[in-house]
């Protein structure tokens, strides 16, 4: 086994990406398709919330494992750890404000927030296809000798 380098990390991030993407905008229309305006917007809102919270969380932790790296305790400062709630937060009200307007469907919103969920789907799929691939092409070298 070869372990992964920092080129392939970096391919799988942006599949995650790409991956994401396409799920918000299959989402997206299919929610207008079939539900109308209102979902189609929960869906964009979500899978803004989504994509920012992926971006947020990243900056926490990064932040976090540096200010741990640099503080001769090993402790992290408390403000830097309460970002990671804080974004909940802004996260839950923001989406309360949304539902509370009416403009914006609940299901379209959770749909679009989980839209991170469905591209590591893909990527675990696409990972499948490549493992099977592999072997059948392992079995098909192994019984031509």
């Amino acid at each position: 086994m070869t372990e992964m380098s920092l080129e392939d990390g970096n391919r799988i991030e942006l599949r995650f990406q790409r991956n994401t993407y396409i799920v918000i905008i299959v989402a997206l229309v299919t929610g207008l398709i079939w539900s109308g305006w209102r979902m189609a917007l929960g869906v964009m809102l979500g899978g803004a919330l989504s994509l920012f919270n992926k971006s947020w969380l990243q900056g926490s932790v990064r932040a976090i494992l540096s200010s741990a790296v640099v503080m001769p305790s090993g402790r992290v400062p408390p403000w830097t750890a309460s970002k990671l709630i804080l974004r909940y937060f802004v996260i839950a009200i923001v989406i309360g404000g949304a539902v509370w307007t009416g403009h914006f469907h609940p299901l379209g919103i959770g749909i679009g927030f989980a839209a991170f969920a469905g591209g590591v789907m893909i990527e675990a799929g696409y990972q499948l296809y490549l493992f099977f691939k592999s072997n059948e092409d392992v079995t098909e070298n192994s019984s031509k000798e």
